[in-house]
């Protein structure tokens, strides 16, 4: 396991970079996160378990993503929960031999329609908190897929990760695969989290998708996710997302850009795509 001082001088270094401070709690999480996916791609569930959302971003597509604070998983295939419980047990187990860092399992949610949602402890390189560290973990079944997976590396994101082992291979999400997911996030009137705005922004912007070469694939997964997508739901959303941007977001990166600067982006994007005019979905 890397040094205190390692997490520290990345903590800095963000400093030095920009106007916000990474805390050291979010870099420990986001050091431990990885070493949970390397983890991930020697077990025995690696293909069952694709990685998905913005730590697919940040860990296996863009070196300097915005950090990410939760795992998103599709599960694909036939596995119990109870299965994979059990071979996440000898996740842990490999990943205390190998770095030391300690995971266990925490507390389980009650399943949502088609999630089960529970949480990783981990103990990593900063001292132990009063209150438990955690990492949220969302599984997601009975999901469509739309676009080919993807097999892809897990990035090192930092020369200070010392310890990281390199070349290990994980299934993800293509990027249209995610850009997809957000902009079914983005009109889905019970979900307001700022983090689907501006990792659809961030496709968008660096022209790493083109949503008008998606909108059959858009209209197939809202029409697969069913009730609760409607379009007039973007517009009444921005009030919201604006007064959580900040709160939500800024920890999670040195450079926050300016909201209405990213709205109005997605906003056009949706426009030019005819987005909108998909409607409900019955």
């Amino acid at each position: 396991m890397i040094a205190q001082k390692n997490i520290s001088i990345i903590s800095n270094k963000s400093y030095g970079k920009a106007a916000r401070r990474i805390p050291e709690s979010v870099i420990e999480r986001d050091y431990c996160l990885s070493w949970f996916l390397i983890g991930l791609s020697r077990s025995l569930i690696k293909d069952k378990l694709i990685l998905k959302g913005g730590t697919a971003l940040r860990r296996c597509y863009f070196k300097d993503y915005r950090f990410s604070e939760d795992l998103d998983f599709t599960l694909v295939g036939k596995i119990t929960l109870g299965a994979i419980f059990q071979e996440f047990e000898n996740i842990f187990k490999d990943l205390k031999e190998v770095v030391g860092i300690t995971f266990g399992l925490g507390n389980t949610e009650p399943d949502s329609k088609n999630t089960h949602t529970f949480y990783l402890t981990y103990l990593g390189p900063l001292p132990r908190a009063t209150k438990s560290k955690e990492i949220k973990v969302d599984i997601t079944f009975n999901e469509k897929v739309i676009t080919p997976l993807e097999e892809k590396r897990i990035i090192k994101t930092y020369e200070e990760y010392t310890d990281f082992i390199e070349n290990q291979r994980i299934i993800v999400y293509s990027l249209n695969e995610i850009a997809i997911e957000k902009v079914c996030a983005l009109l889905n009137k019970a979900r307001n989290e700022p983090r689907d705005l501006y990792d659809l922004w961030y496709l968008v912007s660096e022209n790493k998708v083109d949503l008008s070469k998606l909108v059959a694939q858009i209209k197939e997964k809202i029409s697969f996710k069913g009730g609760g997508l409607e379009k007039e739901v973007f517009s009444k959303k921005e009030k919201r997302l604006k007064n959580l941007w900040e709160k939500r977001l800024s920890s999670q990166m040195s450079f926050l850009p300016e909201f209405e600067e990213v709205y109005r982006t997605i906003n056009r994007a949706f426009r030019q795509a005819n987005i909108l005019s998909i409607g409900k979905a019955g």
